[in-house]
């Protein structure tokens, strides 16, 4: 409990100086390019990990800015900027370092991804940051520190894979982050769960959540090529997603897959709820409706922004 109580309190106060920065300050221009990312690991050192992650958390949410007040040209600056600069492609000593890079390199294509492929593949940045997002998805792709673990990372680097190589037409990303994501997929048990994730103990619930949220999105990018990875292992996808909505409308369902009491974060029935959106808009499952009303807008720093904007639906009256 400690330990929630310090990381939301970080977590809060790493967002209000990012909504608290001057007007000035919440330009266009990049902020020196950050070579390497190296935090401490997030649960080991919760403080030194905030701090070290700040100069990068505080870059998504400008490119995130940009990219929800549908201003590609600000997006695109802000990314040449750093890809003129080699951001993130220093491996540093620390495993973090390297989850860090593969959320950061998803949600720069993601947020790229909302505007019109034609005129962002014609715009004369993109020959910038199209190589330097090519390079972060092969440091995640040939990332030891992330392909050994075999759990939600292993998806996550998948999406990174798929979103990037979707982006720059390389389809031998596409394919790298496919067969991650049908690792996961083949992971996902019959009643929905993840073994991987059940060893999380209190936290078992909260990474299933965070498990599936690459998973729905490496299928929606799957089905702009005809491949249809809902259907995949019987229907995995659906099976982990109602576990899920079970759980945010009784957490007590979760004891049917552990009997550990749960610990979530603040975020986990929240921004992390992401995937609802995408899931909705396909599906259209009755069961959402009220968790989206609720939730509206769902906004995800791994994910481009605004994910209610980029990828919901109407709800109906």
């Amino acid at each position: 409990m400690k330990l929630d109580i310090r990381l939301a309190t970080i977590c809060g106060s790493i967002a209000f100086a990012c909504l608290a920065q001057p007007a000035s300050a919440r330009t266009c221009e990049a902020p020196p390019a950050l070579t390497s990312v190296d935090p401490p690991g997030f649960y080991q050192n919760a403080s030194g990990y905030a701090e070290a992650i700040k100069p990068l958390h505080a870059f998504i949410a400008q490119v995130n800015k940009a990219a929800d007040e549908r201003d590609p040209d600000c997006v695109m600056d802000l990314l040449a900027g750093w890809a003129r600069g080699n951001a993130l492609l220093t491996i540093g000593a620390n495993y973090q370092g390297d989850f860090e890079r593969s959320w950061a390199g998803t949600d720069f294509a993601l947020a790229l991804l909302r505007f019109s492929a034609v005129s962002t593949k014609a715009d004369h940045r993109f020959q910038q940051i199209k190589p330097w997002l090519i390079q972060i998805a092969e440091e995640t792709r040939d990332a030891d520190r992330i392909n050994h673990l075999g759990n939600n990372l292993v998806y996550w680097a998948g999406l990174d894979l798929m979103s990037i190589g979707t982006l720059t037409d390389r389809d031998d990303l596409v394919e790298a982050g496919l067969s991650r994501a049908r690792q996961g997929i083949r992971d996902i048990g019959a009643h929905g769960e993840l073994e991987r994730e059940l060893k999380r103990g209190e936290r078992a619930l909260h990474y299933h959540n965070f498990a599936l949220t690459p998973l729905v999105f490496c299928a929606e990018l799957a089905s702009r090529r005809k491949i249809d990875l809902y259907a995949e292992n019987n229907g995995a996808i659906d099976r982990l997603a109602a576990v899920i909505v079970r759980a945010v409308k009784d957490e007590r369902s979760f004891s049917s897959l552990s009997q550990v009491p749960q610990q979530l974060f603040p975020w986990t029935f929240q921004g992390d709820l992401a995937w609802m959106e995408p899931y909705y808009a396909r599906f259209h499952d009755p069961d959402l409706l009220p968790l989206l009303r609720a939730r509206r807008p769902l906004n995800n720093p791994r994910l481009g922004g605004n994910v209610t904007a980029a990828w919901g639906a109407p709800l109906p009256d």
